[in-house]
């Protein structure tokens, strides 16, 4: 955030506003703050006191306060770009993105030449998960100001976002020249393009880029958490999970923590007569595939409490090996150890060779298949489940789902086809039914009646999400469709998931190709489901 001197109605010492703002830049703002309340009383209208008494509020993260101030420092003088994009600055860290983006409109109507603010705009832009609009706001920037290096590396992680990998990765090349060694932003822009790299499928690439950054920074987390996932793709489990650990240090990761206070559990003391929470830290999808550990941490004689999003709890109580279920934000019960279930392959040393795949360790409540199985009607044709698309707030979206039309090709006379996600997006519908694909979104309520619906399939067919999880966990025939460098999980090349032993997998054989995959995929319907046969239900 940045201030200035400037208007106000009543004057002041030009020197004890000086000695307050010297206090705020040498990074005491309590200190400023007592010195500016202390000008404030004497000229309560004062404008600047006013808009520097905020940025004092901010830099001691009591946001609410800090908008007060700096607003009524721009009702007495409305002309004041920095101080609407201090207003922006104040609404972002109170997550109110969209009142942010108007305080840097109505600053760049003022100062449309200023490159921070372009810049600012396009961080609010990325929050919003605009990505087009903010790469334009970025070049915008960079054409004011062709050495800003904070907004070059935005850029890159722009362009990575959208999938333009290989334009992604000459910008974070470029930032690299434009840097010295041993230099903050350097370190992070050979990370980020390791993460290019690792999404062109040229992981060995990204491995040495990653070393490359930590060679610089040996404790910079990004470094370390961004080589994990390449680490698991590759087989290196030994690293992998060791590197994985490294989330914990990254602010962006923080909502994650819990705050609970015990220690956590990494595999180094006797569990036996102790009482652990387990917690589910990620997506669903995560929280599926790793909860089949619970059972292995009860069998070390502990007392298992598992906590997992609301949305989760009917399934979970499927999953052997816990002694309480709770659901995320209900108050904790005393214990001796916390551990994040992401955390647990860890824990056991897992290697390829040695992932636990108990299939099935999740299963679906009768009651509920009977009651999918009256709404879906008698079985005329064999069915197939269908998942295209998964979180768009994931940062690797616009990779791993895929637009519905692009799949046209696997949708086959002689097959009834069935959508297991709940949500649509608006851009699918006129696919979804000229396609004649049935959708059950409003009767999906939560995971256990994905279950139940998964349960009538005879084969489900899913991108990268939490449908191709569950019915992975479930032990049912799961074909997953894959970009064409797929996240860690399914590690490079195989066929086949050693985590997921029902699973045949499909890769893009070139980046953002769905519709070839979705024509080799339907080659192997017929014969796949006829092997399946009909079930009763």
């Amino acid at each position: 955030m940045r201030g200035r001197q400037g208007g106000g109605c009543v004057a002041v010492p030009a020197a004890r506003l000086q000695a307050a703002l010297a206090s705020l830049s040498a990074g005491r703002p309590s200190e400023a703050e007592r010195q500016l309340r202390r000008l404030l009383r004497a000229a309560p209208e004062h404008a600047e006191i006013l808009h520097c008494l905020g940025l004092a509020l901010h830099a001691q993260g009591q946001h609410a306060q800090a908008l007060g101030f700096i607003e009524r420092s721009l009702r007495l003088a409305p002309a004041n770009s920095q101080a609407e994009n201090n207003r922006a600055t104040v609404l972002n860290a109170l997550g109110r993105a969209e009142a942010a983006l108007g305080a840097l409109d109505r600053a760049l109507v003022l100062q449309p030449l200023d490159a921070t603010l372009h810049y600012n705009r396009g961080n609010t832009l990325m929050a919003l998960q605009r990505n087009e609009d903010a790469l334009a706001a970025y070049d915008s920037a960079l054409a004011l100001r062709p050495d800003f290096r904070e907004a070059w590396q935005n850029r890159g992680i722009i362009l990575t976002r959208l999938g333009h990998l290989a334009a992604a990765l000459a910008n974070f090349e470029n930032l690299i020249g434009l840097t010295a060694k041993r230099d903050d932003i350097r370190s992070e822009a050979h990370a980020n393009r390791a993460w290019a790299l690792d999404w062109m499928n040229r992981r060995d690439e990204a491995l040495r880029a990653c070393d490359d950054a930590i060679a610089e920074d040996p404790d910079f987390n990004l470094a370390h958490w961004n080589a994990a996932p390449i680490c698991l793709a590759m087989g290196d489990y030994e690293r992998g999970w060791r590197e994985l650990e490294w989330r914990w240090k990254d602010p962006a990761f923080a909502p994650n923590k819990r705050g609970w206070g015990q220690p956590v559990w990494l595999g180094e003391h006797d569990l036996a007569g102790k009482r652990i929470v387990l917690f589910a830290e990620q997506g669903f999808g995560d929280t599926m595939q790793f909860c089949r550990y619970v059972p292995m941490v009860k069998a070390l004689g502990a007392y298992v409490i598992l906590e997992v999003p609301a949305p989760l709890m009917a399934l979970m109580r499927t999953l052997d090996g816990w002694d309480e279920l709770i659901t995320v934000g209900e108050s904790v019960p005393p214990a001796d150890f916390q551990t994040p279930l992401m955390s647990l392959p860890l824990c056991f040393n897992t290697r390829v060779e040695t992932i636990p795949a108990p299939i099935p360790y999740l299963a679906a409540d009768p009651a509920r298949v009977s009651a999918w199985a009256q709404r879906l009607g008698p079985r005329s044709m064999p069915r197939i489940g269908l998942a295209w698309s998964g979180n768009p707030a994931l940062k690797t979206d616009t990779l791993r789902s895929a637009p519905l039309a692009e799949l046209a090709g696997l949708i086959l006379p002689g097959f009834s086809y069935h959508a297991v996600q709940r949500d649509i997006r608006q851009a699918d519908r006129p696919a979804l039914q000229a396609l004649g694909i049935q959708e059950h979104g409003a009767d999906i309520g939560d995971f256990a009646d994905a279950a139940a619906l998964i349960e009538l399939m005879d084969l489900v067919i899913s991108v990268d999400s939490a449908p191709a999880h569950l019915a992975g966990a479930m032990g049912k025939q799961l074909w997953v469709i894959l970009y064409h460098a797929a996240e860690w999980r399914w590690m490079m090349h195989r066929p086949d998931s050693p985590w997921y032993p029902t699973a045949r997998l499909y890769r893009q054989a070139v980046a953002q190709d769905w519709r070839s995959l979705a024509a080799r995929v339907a080659v192997d319907l017929p014969g796949a489901v006829l092997r399946t046969g009909l079930p009763s239900a």
